[in-house]
């Protein structure tokens, strides 16, 4: 690579993160302070900025510091994304919220409203007007609106161009691609009605008043995989002026790994189908379905009647976990922990457990609770778990905390129950990196680089934190070039 003379000290970090969260609400902890360097790289290495230091001074004080301050926030956000992602949210889209609506605003005024914030090249507001016309028999009958926002300026003239090559029709089955697109230059456009139906934007989330004085208030917005790349604050702040915007009885969509948690108490979380939707509005019951509180958010009353619902597993490329799934391969070839082997796998019922444990830790590590995290996967894995997302948890746990023994020993458990887990890899090699462990720690990134490259586009989608998988096997690759020329 050719990014070597960008270096990313403490002080410029600090700045950088600053400007960055100010700007666009993506905040980078520490332990993303190298994912944060590459990217810079890539971007002072496009405009000729000798070091680090002087593209912070071109993005401050430099008359076209605007123009590439957003391409720098462009080029952070990822663009990760497919048709009809999340299929079982689309299945409720069009069996529960869109005829819902449509029943309500029947008689009076035939307006449906849409908001894709965070909309990358265009697949979700795409996905959603053929939704509606699958769903509505006359949808000459109403006026749909669907805004589609977002940061990356050039995400947003593919998204508005609406021509797809072969190789980015993900999702789409051969129904859908014949009605609702003609074949032309190898690849595939959107016809000119689902085009009509979209109006696409540039939006900023944090620093742009809400769309509502150009839009209006709106029945359903998917904000899916964006609030996990901001702090705490600053999602909570989003998500109220979300439901500012929302209609009564309208809906919000989030990505799988997002929660309100500690977030908001106004949502009520409606169960459909597979999918689990936010509504803005009391928790009773409607059109015979169950408003459930979210299972993470212990402060929301449940209904009367209405008992505790548990979610299926699942495992990150979305399959039902089972004992097979728990347990992949055989053990990697990595000097072996001076503790027990995990013991086999639990029942159902003590899975279920974990993963609800999981989902706890998750939220305290995110609000920089480590030390109240590891105590609870602590208890939870204590010489019974075969569960490596408890393991991994627990070494981000301790990493943050600067217990690299401790980190590095949960790491590896991780990998041994799941030799496929590629950020067990990569942040093993973080921690062995730190240990000054050098020579290990190309090994791990190795190991990492070939993982992250057999996964799925959009894996690990609440770590990677406004980066996508390929720029991670890119700061592998760098991590094995620079330290492999260094003598441990």
């Amino acid at each position: 690579m050719k990014l070597k003379r960008y270096n990313l000290t403490e002080y410029d970090f600090e700045r950088f993160r600053a400007l960055i969260n100010r700007t666009s609400g993506i905040y980078f902890d520490r332990g993303k302070m190298d994912l944060l360097r590459l990217g810079l790289a890539e971007r002072a290495e496009v405009v000729g900025a000798e070091d680090l230091g002087d593209y912070y001074e071109m993005l401050t004080s430099d008359p076209q510091r605007e123009n590439e301050l957003r391409q720098l926030l462009g080029h952070l956000s990822v663009q990760e994304t497919h048709f009809f992602r999340n299929l079982p949210q689309f299945d409720a889209l069009r069996k529960y919220v869109i005829p819902e609506i449509a029943r309500r605003k029947a008689a009076g005024n035939r307006v449906l409203k849409f908001w894709s914030a965070g909309c990358s090249t265009g697949q979700e507001p795409y996905s959603i007007a053929m939704s509606v016309h699958d769903v509505l028999p006359d949808p000459g009958s109403w006026e749909v609106q669907i805004l589609a926002t977002d940061l990356n300026d050039h995400a947003l003239e593919v998204a508005a161009r609406g021509w797809y090559p072969e190789s980015k029709i993900t999702g789409l089955d051969r129904d859908h691609l014949n009605r609702y697109f003609i074949e032309r230059d190898d690849g595939y456009q959107a016809r000119d009605f689902l085009r009509e139906m979209i109006s696409f934007s540039r939006h900023n989330m944090v620093t742009d008043s809400l769309p509502i004085e150009l839009f209006g208030t709106c029945d359903v917005i998917f904000c899916r995989n964006v609030i996990i790349y901001f702090t705490h604050q600053t999602a909570k702040h989003v998500i109220e002026l979300f439901f500012d915007i929302l209609n009564p009885g309208g809906y919000l969509f989030l990505g799988h790994s997002e929660t309100l948690w500690k977030m908001s108490a106004k949502y009520s979380l409606v169960e459909m189908g597979d999918a689990f939707i936010y509504k803005k509005s009391l928790p009773r019951a409607i059109d015979g379905r169950r408003f459930i509180a979210d299972r993470r958010m212990r402060d929301m009353p449940l209904p009367p009647g209405v008992q505790k619902d548990r979610r299926k597993s699942h495992d990150r490329r979305g399959e039902p976990v089972t004992d097979d799934l728990l347990i992949r391969g055989s053990k990697p070839a990595i000097p072996e922990p001076e503790h027990e082997n995990p013991a086999a796998p639990q029942p159902a019922g003590a899975r279920d457990e974990i993963r609800e444990t999981c989902g706890k830790a998750r939220n305290m590590i995110d609000l920089g609770e480590h030390s109240k995290a590891i105590e609870m996967l602590s208890d939870a894995v204590n010489g019974t778990s075969t569960d490596c997302e408890s393991y991994f948890l627990l070494g981000l746990a301790y990493q943050k905390l600067g217990q690299s023994d401790e980190a590095a020993e949960a790491f590896r458990k991780a990998i041994y129950c799941n030799d496929s887990h590629s950020l067990a890899y990569f942040h093993l090699a973080n921690v062995l990196e730190d240990q000054g462990f050098l020579q290990q720690a190309v090994k791990e990134y190795r190991n990492a680089s070939r993982s992250l490259a057999a996964d799925p586009p959009d894996s690990w989608e609440q770590d990677l934190e406004a980066f996508d998988i390929q720029s991670l096997v890119d700061l592998c690759q760098w991590k094995i070039e620079n330290l492999g020329s260094v003598e441990n």
